[in-house]
């Protein structure tokens, strides 16, 4: 039904290119606060929307528990990806439950406006 994107702009190409860099150099896990630094991002949301960005790419693994994310790369990573999978599955089952009561008023309205 909509789409609703934020537009990509150049900067924030640049930054998702520099957050994979990152990612890409390290092993272990990265903070939220760690990655803005680095970043020169101040705002938490636009660091999530860069993380996010990337993760459409390359296979991210987050930690909800300790706030943290790092990509996937080895075998090793392989149960912690699989955790990172059901995580947001169970996220998209959670938002889909609260779409059908908009649908709903949508319809409520439009059938209204006939």
């Amino acid at each position: 039904e909509m789409k609703i994107e934020k537009p990509l702009t150049e900067k924030m190409r640049e930054k998702a290119n520099a957050c994979y860099r990152l990612f890409r150099d390290t092993d272990g896990y990265l903070t939220k606060s760690e990655i803005g630094e680095y970043l020169s991002l101040k705002d938490e949301r636009q660091v999530r929307d860069v993380i996010s960005l990337v993760a459409t790419k390359v296979p991210i693994i987050s930690k909800s528990n300790s706030k943290g994310y790092k990509m996937a790369k080895t075998a090793a990573d392989y149960d912690e990806a699989m955790n990172t999978w059901a995580e947001l599955s169970s996220r998209m089952e959670q938002l889909e439950k609260r779409i059908y009561p908009l649908i709903k008023f949508k319809d409520k309205i439009k059938g209204e406006q006939k």
